[in-house]
C-alpha cells in the first residue's frame, strides 16, 4: 500500500481515496472509504483503453454484469461508473497478499494448503461462469489470499475490454496464463479459464509459470506444443485434475463445477467438456482481422494444422524434402521447441513484488525456454538465482545492503497489440509445415529468387557431447560459427565455451563472443548496490572483466549484441512497468571507452522484437509489421514494408555480409525469406520449415531446428533448401526448449 502521489484523484464517484493498492497495465487500483465508512477498493481504468464515450460507457455497462457473481471466494463488484472520460469499478476491499507474492516470498505451496487454494478458487470459477461471465485472465496475482481463504478478483474486465477496447481478445490476458484456443481464436470460453486455473495450480505447487515467461512466440510455442511438468503437484488425484484442465482442446477439458466435484472427492464427476462427442478442437482465423496492421494475417494461413493438438511435428523424410514438407506425430505428449523468441517478449519481466523462486512473475526469475536469457532484475529474494533464458530483468530494493537483487521477467501484457498478435501468428504457425492432401507429389516452395548454388559445407564433423545438455554438437574446423555459450533449465544455468568443452558460469544470464573470439559482452547476473543493471566487457580467455553501468530500475538491459567491427555493443532495454514489462528502446555501448547511450523508442511496438546489427553503423527491429532502421543516434533513417512477417533468429538475424536479413516470407510461416538490407531487390525464398532458427551460417547457408522422429535435430541448408549437415541433435525436445543457444558470428 502506498500513499497518494500528486495528481490522484481525491474523491472517485462517492469514495474517498486514501491509498495506492497497484498499478498495472489496465489502471490505478486505490483503497477507498464509502460514504458509509467501509473500506471499498476502487479501480480507475486507463482512459485510453476504453476509447471515446461512448464506447467507455459500453465498458461500465459491460463489467456491471459482474455484480451478479455470487460473492463467495470472489471479490464482489459493487459499482461501476465514469470519472471524467475514464470509467471506474468499486468492488470490495480484500485485505492480503496475493498468491503470486505469497508465493515469492514464501516459497511454493504444498499439500492441504494447495489443496485448498484449488477449492477456493475453482469454487470461485464456479459462481463466475454460473453468472454467464468468463474470467479470461486468471492469474496469481489475480487471487488474494484473505484471512477467511483465496479471493478471486478482476472478473469481467478483459470482456468488456475486449467490447469496446481498441486491444484484441488475444492481448486481453497474460500470454503465460493463457489458453491454447485464446491465442488463436481470441475468443476464450468457460473451458480457458480452467487452463488458466490448472496454469496457476501448477505456479502455486512450483514457483514458476508452467508455461514459461520470456518470449511470446516461445511461451506461446509450449502453450500450443508442449506439455508441462506436473510433477511438483504430488496428489495423484489433483495431478490428474490438473492435466484434464491443460488438455489442449477445450472440449477435453472439465467444467469448473465437475472440476470442483473432483476436488470434494466426488469419483463419478469425470467428464469432460460438458458435452458428448465434442468434435477435436482445431484453431480458426482471429476473429477481428480489421485490427491487424499490413504484413499481418486477416484470414486463415494456409499450412497444414499440427493435426490435434497435442501432437507435433514427426520426423520429415530425409534429404531435401524435410524442408518441403512434414507430418503430424501421433504420440502425444508434444515436444515441439519453442519457435523464435520475439523479445521479452525474449522475456521482458515483472516488477512490482519481489520474490524468491527462479520461475516466477514479477520480481522473479522465469524458466522461459529455448532462447539466451536476460538478465533478471534484483529483488528482495533469497539468494537463489533466478532463471530466464532471454530475459534479464531489473532491479529493487534489497534488504542487505551492498548486495543487488534479481527481478525476474514476465511478458508483457497489453503493450503493443498489433505486435502481439503477429507474435501468436509466427509462434503458432512457425511449427506448421505446408499442406500435404492425400498422396499426390510433395508439394515444392518457388523461391521469389532462385540463388546460385552454394558453396559445400563440411559434411562431417567431430561430436561434442554439451555438458548438463541431452544435445550433441557436430563441429567442423571449417564451420563459419561456433557455439559460444548456452544456458539449460530455462536460463537456470549459462554454460560458457572453453576450449573443446563447456564451463559452468554463474556470472552472467547471456555471454555474446565478439566476432574475433576474444571478448564477450554478458549481462550480469547481479546489480549495483544502488539498483543499476550491470553488462560486463569479459576478456574471454582470463575472465578478466570491466562492469559497464547500463540502466537504473525499472530499465533493464537484455540480448548483447556485437557490432561486425567489434567496437559496439548493443542490447535491448526493457522497462518493468506494474506486473508486465514493455519495450522502453535501445542503448549501445563503447567497447573500447566503455561509454554508454541510451535510446528511448519513438515507434509503436518499436523493440517488442529485439534490436539487432544491420551493418556497422546502423540498428534494426521490427515495428507496426515494418522493419525499422536506426542510426547510432537513435534516429529512424528508414523503414521498409513488404518484408514478411517477423520471425526470432536466435544468433544471426543478418548476414555476415551486411547485406540480408531473415523473416518470414508470409505469417504461413512456411518459408524463409532472406530481403536486402538495402531495401531494394528482391527476397531469396529459402524453403525451410524449422520449429525454431539459428541464423545464418555464413552468407549462403541458414541452420535451424526441425523435428526428427521423436527428437529434433539441427540442420544446415544453402539458400536452395539443401540440407548440407546435421549441426546438432537432441532426443528430448523438452529440454531443448528451454536452452537458449549462442553462436559466435551473430
Amino acid at each position: 500500500m502506498l500513499d497518494l502521489r500528486p495528481g490522484d484523484p481525491s474523491w472517485v464517484g462517492e469514495y474517498a481515496l486514501t491509498a495506492r493498492l497497484g498499478e498495472g497495465g489496465q489502471g490505478t487500483v486505490y483503497l477507498a472509504e464509502a460514504k458509509t465508512g467501509g473500506k471499498v477498493a476502487v479501480k480507475l481504468m486507463r482512459a485510453d483503453l476504453a476509447g471515446d464515450r461512448e464506447a467507455s460507457e459500453r465498458f461500465v455497462r459491460e463489467v456491471s454484469l459482474a455484480r451478479r457473481v455470487a460473492p463467495f471466494c470472489t471479490a464482489q463488484v459493487i459499482e461501476t461508473g465514469m470519472f471524467g472520460q475514464r470509467p471506474y469499478i468499486v468492488s470490495e476491499y480484500v485485505a492480503g497478499p496475493t498468491l503470486g507474492e505469497v508465493v515469492r516470498a514464501e516459497g511454493p505451496r504444498s499439500g492441504s494448503s494447495l489443496h485448498r487454494l484449488a477449492i477456493g478458487t475453482v469454487t470461485a470459477l464456479v459462481a463466475i461462469h454460473q453468472a454467464g461471465i468468463v474470467h479470461r485472465d486468471f492469474k496469481p496475482s489475480n487471487v488474494v489470499l484473505a484471512p477467511d481463504g483465496p479471493r478471486v478478483i478482476d472478473f469481467g474486465i478483459a470482456r468488456a475490454l475486449d467490447l469496446t477496447s481498441s486491444l484484441t481478445a488475444a492481448a486481453i490476458g497474460t500470454p503465460s496464463f493463457m489458453a491454447p484456443e485464446q491465442l488463436v481464436e481470441g475468443q476464450p470460453g468457460p473451458a480457458s479459464d480452467l487452463f488458466a486455473w490448472a496454469c496457476t495450480l501448477l505456479y502455486a505447487a512450483s514457483g514458476h509459470a508452467p508455461f514459461g515467461t520470456d518470449s511470446l512466440p516461445a511461451v506461446f510455442n509450449r502453450i500450443m506444443n508442449v506439455e508441462p511438468d506436473l510433477g511438483v503437484v504430488a496428489d495423484p488425484a489433483l495431478r490428474a485434475l490438473v492435466a484434464d484442465c491443460l488438455a489442449k482442446d477445450p472440449a477435453r477439458r472439465p467444467t469448473a463445477s465437475q472440476a470442483l466435484m473432483r476436488l470434494l472427492g466426488h469419483t463419478g464427476a469425470t467428464t469432460t467438456g460438458g458435452q458428448s462427442g465434442p468434435a477435436p478442437w482445431t484453431p480458426s482465423p482471429p476473429s477481428r482481422p480489421t485490427s491487424q496492421p499490413t504484413g499481418q494475417p486477416t484470414g486463415q494461413p494456409t499450412g497444414q494444422p499440427i493435426g490435434q493438438p497435442h501432437q507435433v511435428p514427426a520426423g520429415p523424410p530425409s534429404g531435401p524434402a524435410l524442408l518441403a514438407q512434414g507430418s503430424a506425430a501421433s504420440a502425444p505428449p508434444p515436444h515441439a521447441t519453442p519457435t523464435s523468441p520475439p523479445p521479452h517478449v525474449s522475456g521482458p519481466q515483472n516488477p512490482a513484488h519481489p520474490g524468491p523462486h527462479p520461475h516466477g512473475p514479477v520480481y522473479t526469475g522465469s524458466h522461459p525456454g529455448a532462447y539466451p536469457s536476460q538478465p533478471h532484475a534484483p529483488g528482495p529474494h533469497p539468494p537463489s538465482r533466478p532463471a530466464v533464458p532471454y530475459a534479464q530483468p531489473a532491479p529493487g530494493a534489497r534488504p542487505n545492503a551492498g548486495r543487488s537483487g534479481r527481478w525476474a521477467i514476465v511478458v508483457s501484457v497489453v503493450a503493443a497489440v498489433v505486435v502481439l498478435v503477429a507474435v501468436i501468428y509466427v509462434a503458432v504457425r512457425l511449427t506448421r509445415p505446408p499442406e500435404v492432401t492425400g498422396t499426390g507429389p510433395t508439394p515444392t516452395l518457388t523461391p521469389v529468387t532462385q540463388p546460385p548454388a552454394s558453396p559445400s559445407i563440411a559434411p562431417t564433423g567431430t561430436a561434442l557431447k554439451l555438458p548438463g545438455a541431452p544435445v550433441t554438437l557436430t563441429e567442423h574446423a571449417s564451420d563459419p560459427i561456433r557455439l559460444a555459450s548456452y544456458s539449460v533449465d530455462g536460463g537456470t544455468k549459462l554454460y560458457v565455451r572453453q576450449g573443446r568443452t563447456f564451463v559452468l558460469n554463474a556470472d552472467y544470464f547471456e555471454y555474446a563472443l565478439s566476432p574475433d573470439g576474444k571478448q564477450a559482452l554478458a549481462t550480469d547476473r547481479d546489480y549495483t548496490s544502488d539498483s543499476y543493471a550491470q553488462v560486463s566487457i569479459v576478456q574471454h580467455a582470463t575472465g578478466s572483466r570491466k562492469a559497464i553501468t547500463l540502466s537504473k530500475a525499472p530499465i533493464y538491459p537484455t540480448t548483447p549484441r556485437w557490432s561486425p567491427d567489434g567496437g559496439t555493443g548493443l542490447v535491448t532495454l526493457y522497462k518493468a512497468e506494474g506486473d508486465s514489462s514493455v519495450a522502453y528502446g535501445f542503448g549501445t555501448i563503447d567497447i573500447a571507452t566503455g561509454t554508454v547511450k541510451i535510446f528511448p523508442a519513438k515507434e509503436k511496438g518499436a523493440g517488442e522484437w529485439r534490436y539487432f546489427w544491420a551493418g556497422e553503423d546502423r540498428v534494426a527491429t521490427w515495428a507496426g509489421g515494418r522493419m525499422r532502421f536506426y542510426d547510432l543516434d537513435g534516429t529512424l533513417v528508414s523503414s521498409e514494408g513488404s518484408v514478411g512477417a517477423p520471425l526470432w533468429v536466435e544468433s544471426g538475424t543478418v548476414s555476415p555480409s551486411g547485406e540480408y536479413f531473415l523473416s518470414h516470407c508470409t505469417t504461413a510461416g512456411s518459408a524463409v525469406c532472406a530481403h536486402p538490407v538495402s531495401g531494394g531487390g528482391e527476397p531469396v525464398t529459402i524453403p525451410l520449415v524449422s520449429t525454431r532458427l539459428i541464423g545464418w551460417f555464413g552468407d549462403d547457408h541458414i541452420a535451424g531446428w526441425v523435428a526428427d522422429g521423436t527428437g529434433q535435430k539441427a540442420v544446415i541448408v544453402d539458400l536452395r533448401g539443401k540440407v548440407e549437415r546435421v549441426l546438432a541433435t537432441t532426443t528430448d525436445p523438452v529440454a531443448l526448449g528451454k536452452m537458449g543457444l549462442r553462436f559466435t558470428g551473430a
